[in-house]
């Protein structure tokens, strides 16, 4: 049976992260580098854009497509275990802080220029934390 879109399976973020680190450990590539990993995300990620350089309609088939979020999300897993980033709460972290940011009230039941203008009158408004 295919899935639905945004229906995942039932592996957890926990479960995967052990998956990919077995793949990693077993060819000795765990520990790499913090900055070549930030660029392999970034380098993956502008492969999947490609997809969508000149159609709405993405350029390739869904698996090809898959293939290339799968590299971001390998990288990002791999980049977040060498900087002992927690993925799960960092996700939850953030949208603690983008719930504030862009309020649900500002975006539900709005046609597509209102949710722009207001998109636009969030980040105007506001203020980014300071970093001590």
């Amino acid at each position: 049976m295919a899935q639905s879109p945004g229906i995942q399976s039932d592996m957890t973020f926990a479960q995967v992260e052990d998956i990919i680190n077995t793949y990693l450990e077993e060819r000795d590539w765990i520990n790499g580098n913090a900055r070549n990993l930030a660029i392999s995300i970034q380098l993956e990620a502008s492969e999947l854009l490609e997809h969508y350089q000149w159609e709405e309609k993405p350029i390739g088939s869904k698996e090809e497509i898959a293939a290339e979020l799968a590299d971001v999300l390998l990288y990002a897993f791999q980049f977040a275990y060498v900087n002992g980033i927690d993925m799960t709460q960092a996700i939850m972290d953030k949208l603690e802080k983008t719930k504030k940011k862009y309020p649900a009230e500002m975006f539900k039941g709005k046609e597509s220029q209102e949710r722009r203008q207001a998109w636009i009158e969030a980040k105007k408004n506001h203020k980014k934390e300071e970093v001590l």
